[in-house]
């Protein structure tokens, strides 16, 4: 943990606190006050935090906490529009010190989650209004409807009805849902498994019937009913009933008087047709008004003439329907068509009837646009609402009567790494729950569900994924009820807390890690308060001093220092919460009075949850013993280094000058010689006295390499250089027959001091000696990023790997027979390359025979 943010399953139990406060609290100014009082929760420093919220032009703040050192503000925006603000005063937290920024963000992160609750919640509170004013405006329409639409259960019990079937029972809501519709219809007894009634809707998926219904005063109304299942809701059914005394009566009274028959046709609310063999032979007032046609117009015409228009396969289809619902006397929806070519959908109730001695069938339609309309309006409503859920970060998921998945959120369906299509419908015990939880889970569940428990407002439970890991969930869970009070599911929202869980494992393993190391290292190490006492040390630093734990967490870093260092101790802390680490010597007076000379790197650090000081020390006695020898030693070395550029002087002024006098007197003596014997003689002196020059010279340039540390630096083309170098081995290339290439880059600009052609001469003189007669070598130019390399290829006898290690070193050579050399020239191209930061190798030529001896330079930009 982080030392000032809450555990994770608080902070989701203050956020669903927070979010249940903002939904249901109807007043804003005590939502307000609520929440002020609820947020500081969200952290474990709540005295070191304060809140002030604006929302809709109401305020409400917190005054705990007073003087602050840093302020945080969002603004709150629901649905698009700026609506208020959420100001969070932290005290104790400076924006400028970084060691604060992980917390400043955290804070934020905090204040941005709040921000999102209190948005979503007073979005969800507006789109809640906003469906219970649709749905009080559907249960007026479902109330004003001529039709006693009741609703039953999958055994027949009443859990809903319309004021009209309750008019007509004479019974009450209340009476009514504690009722089974048997004891209101003989004809729908229960004294089977599944009522007939059910059975049949369930069967032909819709069910009609004549009955004689009950009353509160004992009296029988006639009804007609249909019953069919609900489809959104499986194991409910809506019944939709007439009552029939009049259509009784009517039928009496059409016996006697034709012309009393006519009226109830020709004045009711309903479109009325009589069809036989597909052609129309009465058709009453009511259609005309509903689809523009004049009577003429419809009469002893194919009643296709109302099928949707534009659509061949829709008619036929109509045509299919109409015939078959009617066979059946169903009642069903459609569209017809009107005289404007306009489809409007239309209830039919039809059935087969006499009419003129013949058989024939009738239609009674209804209108029902503006039902259609808030069907529609409601399902979009639900989509909307669901896409919300889909939206939202914690798995939302519903849970039906039947135990059976109704709804799943996208984040559900994540978690349990199924399509949604493969979870809804499925039993969500039975597939998603492991077995060493489920039937317990399951059982309590159905106890929720029949009010026999109250679900625990929140619970942790594991589900398992597709993949069969068991993930632990943190839920919430709310019953589902109906307006009776009946739970018809449950809605649950949940948080994944399986990583959470196992980080706080891993936490708790890494302290307790830490802690051995802390006990264990060699190094002295304590914590303690800025100007103030130890707060914890380890082993280490109690048998190093000699005190006790104990003792020495009475005790702080000043009674411990030397008595000359107390004064500085002060200064040392000022310095440490300024810079935040610091790295400072010291020596600590033991208990037995001995001193113990240490390094001590502290740095500031927060410590259970205030300001602390973490010190690490490392006994220097030994390093401060070295530093009295490296002194001594640096003395030593300033005289060696003294007698080095003394003997560099005596070469090139005491040894060199004789040598060169040496050479003019045999090069005259040689003109002079004309004996064999003393010519040969001559020949050997100067040859030796030329390599003894050469050493003289090459062993000079060594040394002064080796003290120039602070050389001056150029851009040079090293191309052209290393021709110059070319030309002046140029009777050397011709005395061996030799023949020198260059390849590659025709310019190669690098910082570089002149003495870089000291390198190419050595490395082109090497390759000539050790080139045989008649041979190629080949000088290459290339670059490689941000180097330029410069390589010599000879045909010589090439390098065994075990000398290249060691060619590079003073008077290190190969075995090279018959040659001369001081040993000396590649450890001058060693130095320069490291001058000049550059790096040197050698290779063997890939071509079979020879070496490749390269170097790199750095490019001029």
């Amino acid at each position: 943990m982080n030392g000032y943010s809450k555990r994770n399953e608080n902070v989701i139990s203050d956020v669903t606190d927070v979010f249940g406060i903002l939904l249901n609290e109807p007043s804003i100014e005590r939502s307000l006050e609520l929440l002020v009082d609820r947020v500081t929760t969200f952290f474990e420093e709540s005295e070191l935090v304060s809140i002030k919220i604006g929302l809709f032009g109401k305020e409400c703040q917190n005054l705990d906490c007073n003087d602050y050192d840093m302020t945080l503000v969002n603004e709150i925006v629901i649905n698009g529009k700026n609506e208020g603000f959420i100001e969070l005063n932290i005290k104790g937290l400076h924006p400028e010190v970084e060691e604060n920024r992980s917390r400043i963000q955290e804070y934020k992160k905090q204040l941005d989650m709040l921000t999102r609750i209190v948005t979503l919640a007073f979005e969800k509170r507006k789109e809640i209004a906003q469906l219970k004013s649709i749905e009080r405006e559907m249960r007026n329409c479902y109330n004003k409807l001529d039709d006693y639409i009741f609703i039953l259960d999958s055994k027949a019990n009443i859990i809903d009805s319309n004021s009209n079937f309750q008019n007509c029972t004479g019974l009450s809501a209340n009476e009514l849902h504690q009722m089974n519709i048997s004891e209101l219809i003989k004809q729908c007894s229960v004294t089977e498994e599944i009522p007939p009634i059910i059975e049949k809707a369930t069967e032909y998926g819709r069910f009609s019937f004549e009955c004689e219904h009950l009353c509160k005063n004992d009296e029988q109304v006639p009804m007609s009913i249909t019953c069919k299942p609900m489809n959104d809701e499986k194991g409910l059914f809506i019944c939709v009933g007439k009552d029939i005394s009049e259509t009784r009566n009517a039928e009496q009274e059409l016996h006697e008087s034709e012309k009393k028959y006519s009226t109830i046709v020709e004045k009711g609310n309903d479109a009325i047709l009589i069809i036989q063999n597909e052609i129309i032979k009465f058709a009453n007032p009511m259609i005309t008004e509903l689809t523009g046609y004049e009577h003429d117009e419809i009469i002893n015409e194919s009643y296709m003439k109302f099928s949707p228009v534009n659509d061949e396969h829709s008619a036929s289809e109509w045509l299919k329907l109409c015939s078959n619902k009617i066979a059946d006397k169903g009642i069903f929806d459609i569209n017809i068509s009107t005289r404007n070519n306009d489809n409007i959908p239309v209830e039919i109730n039809g059935s087969i009837i006499e009419y003129e001695g013949k058989m024939a069938e009738l239609l009674i339609i209804r209108d029902i646009s503006e039902r259609k309309r808030t069907e529609d309006l409601l399902k979009r409503e639900r989509d909307k609402l669901y896409n919300y859920l889909d939206v939202a970060g914690s798995i939302i998921g519903i849970v039906n009567t039947d135990l059976n998945v109704i709804f799943v959120n996208n984040k559900g369906a994540e978690v349990l790494g199924y399509d949604k299509k493969d979870i809804i419908g499925k039993n969500w015990f039975d597939s998603f729950l492991p077995e060493s939880v489920r039937e317990l889970t399951r059982t309590n569940f159905v106890k929720v569900i029949n009010h026999e428990l109250d679900p625990p407002t929140y619970f942790e439970n594991y589900i398992v994924t597709k993949e069969g890991e068991e993930r632990l969930i943190f839920w919430h869970d709310v019953p589902v009820e109906d307006e009776n009070g009946k739970r018809i599911g449950v809605i649950s929202s949940g948080e994944d807390i399986t990583e959470s869980r196992r980080m706080e494992a891993m936490l708790v393993e890494s302290e307790k890690n830490l802690k051995t190391i802390f006990n264990h290292v060699d190094d002295l190490i304590y914590i303690c308060r800025p100007y103030g006492s130890f707060i914890d040390v380890n082993r280490a630093m109690v048998s190093s001093t000699g005190y006790t734990k104990e003792q020495m967490l009475e005790m702080s870093p000043v009674d411990i220092v030397k008595p000359e260092m107390k004064q500085l101790m002060d200064s040392y802390t000022e310095r440490i919460i300024k810079e935040k680490s610091v790295i400072f010597e010291i020596s600590f007076v033991l208990k037995d009075g001995t001193l113990l000379p240490l390094e001590l790197n502290s740095r500031l650090i927060e410590y259970k949850g205030e300001q602390a000081i973490l010190s690490v020390a490392r006994n220097i006695t030994e390093r401060k013993k070295a530093e009295e020898r490296l002194k001594r030693y640096a003395g030593e070395l300033k005289k060696s280094n003294d007698l080095k550029d003394l003997f560099t002087d005596i070469i090139r002024h005491d040894l060199l000058t004789p040598a060169s006098v040496i050479k003019g007197y045999t090069e005259e003596l040689l003109d002079t010689i004309n004996d064999e014997q003393a010519r040969k003689l001559a020949e050997k002196i100067k040859s030796n006295n030329d390599r003894l020059i050469e050493m003289l010279e090459t062993a000079t340039t060594l040394a002064k390499l080796q003290k120039q540390d602070d050389i001056d630096f150029e851009v040079i083309d090293l191309v052209p250089v290393f021709k110059m170098v070319i030309d002046g081995f140029r009777d050397q290339i011709e005395a061996s027959q030799q023949i020198v290439n260059v390849y590659g880059e025709t310019c190669c600009p690098a910082v570089a001091n002149p003495v870089v052609e000291e390198i190419f001469t050595n490395l082109l003189s090497n390759a000539i000696k050790y080139s045989p007669v008649n041979s190629t070598i080949d000088v290459t130019f290339s670059g490689e990023a941000n180097m330029w390399k410069v390589a010599v290829t000879d045909r010589g006898a090439g390098i065994p790997d075990p000398d290249k290690k060691l060619l590079f070193n003073r008077f290190q050579r190969a075995d090279k027979r018959g040659i001369k050399g001081t040993g000396l020239g590649l450890a001058i191209v060693k130095r320069i390359s490291e001058l000049h930061d550059g790096a040197y190798g050698v290779e063997n030529n890939p071509e079979g025979q020879g070496s490749i001896f390269w170097i790199t330079l750095k490019k001029a930009f």
